[in-house]
Parts: structure tokens; C-alpha cells; sequence
């Protein structure tokens, strides 16, 4: 076994134990995300039982934009997605990329939308801001497909659907990600789903 030597800043250098190659041996006591959300930097949106639509400049479903000097960026986690009514046009949910840097207009806001560390009867509010409905000014861009959806779904729904992005979406100040239909628009009242994200001051 061999030894790596950590240079720490400000403490000095730690010895740690290694393999031959210059690998650290690290154990992972702590849950993944743990250490981010002991800090309070993870945050949730959670959008309740809406007819997320389409790419569009008139968006409804989960919409995350970070605003001009929140002095955040955004990295992306975990999504949740379930279509609980009968959405047979609706083919899709899909993960859409935006920007602009002035504030959406004629928004609603998120159902819920606050930190993951959990310490008062309110929740702590992100830098970022969450909606279910926010005109924004130009249609964002379907960039990554999140689930398919069957015509067939009865009204007892779909199983849940979800999976963690793991930060490979990086959202600047001015950007916005926002959970759009494929295909057509879900039905009235048919998606809920819930989008997580880190922020990392810059």
C-alpha cells in the first residue's frame, strides 16, 4: 500500500493511504449528497398536477431560471415525473434549455420550492426562483429526454419515473431549465413532478 500526500489549503499536507498508481483510498460513510445538504445548498421544486406543455415561450410545468446576480450556479440532481391522467398525444417528458436575463412574466409559482435541509415549520427559500407557469421570452430548446409516456395509462396512472442528472447540467445566472411535453401537451391536471439542484456559490 502506498501513501499520497494531500495538499490542503490552509492546513498543510495530509498523509492519506493510495494505491500505486497515485489513487487515494477514500471510504464513503456519508450519503452522496450528505455534505450539500448538511450545508443547506440543495433545493427541491415540486409542481403539482398541471398541463405541462411544450417548448414554448407560454410555458406551463417545472420551470427553474436563476437570476442575474444570485451569484449561484445551478447543478442539477435528482427529477421525479409522473403522468397521472390519461395523456394519449403526450408521448414525453424531456428537459428544456433556456436563457434570458430579465424576469418571466405572468408566472405562478412552483407548488413547493425550498431547501432540502430541513430545519423550520417554513422552508428556506434558493437563490434560484421555481414556477409552474412563466412566459419567458423565447422558446426554450428540448435538449434531454427524460421518460416516455404510454397513450394506454388508466386513471390509476403510471409508475414514477426518475433519475439524477448528477450536476452534468450546469445552469448560469440568466438560465433556465424547465420540464416540457413531447409529442403534445399532457391533460389538464395530469403531470406532477419534482426537480432538484445544488447551488454552488461562484
Amino acid at each position: 500500500m502506498a501513501e499520497v500526500n494531500l495538499n490542503v489549503s490552509p492546513a498543510g499536507s495530509v498523509r492519506q493511504a493510495g494505491g500505486p498508481y497515485g489513487d487515494a483510498f477514500v471510504s464513503d460513510l456519508m450519503p452522496r449528497y450528505g455534505e450539500w445538504s448538511k450545508r443547506g445548498g440543495i433545493y427541491v421544486s415540486y409542481v403539482s398536477a398541471v398541463a405541462t406543455s411544450l417548448a414554448a415561450t407560454a410555458s406551463i410545468g417545472n420551470i427553474v431560471w436563476n437570476p442575474p446576480g444570485s451569484g449561484m450556479r445551478l447543478y442539477l440532481s435528482k427529477w421525479t415525473s409522473q403522468i397521472v391522467a390519461t395523456s394519449a398525444a403526450c408521448t414525453g417528458i424531456a428537459l428544456a434549455f433556456g436563457f434570458q436575463t430579465t424576469t418571466p412574466t405572468t408566472t405562478t409559482a412552483a407548488t413547493f420550492a425550498g431547501s432540502c435541509k430541513v430545519k423550520d415549520i417554513v422552508a428556506v427559500a434558493p437563490q434560484a426562483r421555481a414556477y409552474s407557469i412563466a412566459t419567458v421570452l423565447t422558446a426554450p430548446l428540448t435538449a434531454i429526454v427524460l421518460h416516455h409516456n404510454t397513450a394506454a395509462i388508466n386513471t390509476v396512472g403510471m409508475g414514477q419515473m426518475s433519475g439524477d442528472l448528477e450536476g452534468s447540467v450546469c445552469v448560469e445566472e440568466g438560465g433556465f431549465v424547465a420540464m416540457v411535453a413531447l409529442g403534445a401537451a399532457a391533460a389538464a391536471s395530469a403531470h406532477t413532478s419534482s426537480i432538484m439542484w445544488i447551488e454552488v456559490p461562484k
